[in-house]
């Protein structure tokens, strides 16, 4: 009897991760999604300040699973790749997706840098516009651009460096924005939405990861006019020292008619 127990369990564990899902993660003040594809493979999008993530990530995985396939990094802010170390360790990661930003050699960065060197894996650089097609949903990325997008000069380095991406696929479109700030959100707009006509075309998205954890510096006017979210995933800790999300993005989400989630009150949030 306990053969078929384990064999059933095992047929439902492969089954459930080739389900199509997009998990964002709390795991407290920072950023980490999951994303299942209907192939089988996944993709972690940024992993959190620290280790939590993964007992998170033990939540969605099967125990026999040890691969993710895609580990992508936005940007090295702590409270966005200072899990991944723990990741690599755990994990066998086939791919990492970076944007090729150097940070000073802070304690994220050393232990960032000792695992993703040991890790026999592919690189990929985003610098540009490109798209990215696995197991029937597309990426598309939009930044890192720094010859088709012209950014600020004094907005800050690394959260307008962060890898901006739209995933498509049958459950909707969901637009990742990492830490970015108006500056980029307005490059962005510069570029790719040359009409007054809203939503924008190319950056419409049924799901928004609110940039910067909700922080006033993030979701101007005109790029949630561009963008249209239905929902607006905001990651965030409890009573967090930078009071996010800020109250005034809150109010701009909500006129433009944006359902709020968040994952300091809902916990993690299942898109599936």
């Amino acid at each position: 009897m306990a053969i078929f127990s384990l064999l059933f369990y095992l047929l439902w564990t492969i089954e459930n991760d080739k389900k199509l899902a997009v998990i964002f993660l709390d795991i407290g003040q920072g950023d980490a999604a999951l994303i299942k594809f209907g192939n089988g493979q996944k993709m972690m999008v940024d992993c959190g300040p620290d280790r939590r993530v993964l007992s998170k990530l033990g939540n969605y995985l099967s125990f026999f699973d040890h691969t993710i396939d895609y580990m992508l990094v936005t940007h090295p802010d702590g409270d966005h790749y200072g899990g991944c170390p723990s990741v690599l360790e755990r994990y066998d990661v086939k791919n990492i997706i970076f944007d090729d930003f150097k940070k000073s050699n802070d304690p994220f960065w050393r232990a960032w840098t000792k695992y993703s060197a040991a890790e026999k894996t592919n690189w990929k650089f985003i610098q540009g516009h490109e798209l990215m097609k696995i197991g029937g949903n597309e990426l598309e990325f939009f930044s890192p651009d720094s010859a088709g997008l012209v950014v600020k000069k004094d907005a800050d380095l690394a959260n307008n460096h962060s890898i901006v991406f739209l995933l498509k696929n049958s459950l909707g479109r969901f637009l990742f924005t990492g830490d970015m700030e108006m500056p980029l959100e307005d490059a962005i707009l510069e570029k790719y939405c040359t009409t007054t006509t809203t939503p924008c075309s190319t950056l419409q998205a049924d799901y928004l990861k609110v940039g910067h954890h909700g922080s006033q510096s993030s979701s101007g006017v005109e790029f949630l006019k561009a963008v249209a979210p239905r929902y607006g995933i905001v990651s965030v800790g409890a009573k967090n020292r930078y009071g996010h999300p800020s109250p005034r993005v809150l109010r701009k989400l909500e006129r433009a008619n944006t359902e709020i989630w968040r994952t300091d009150l809902k916990g993690d949030i299942i898109v599936e």
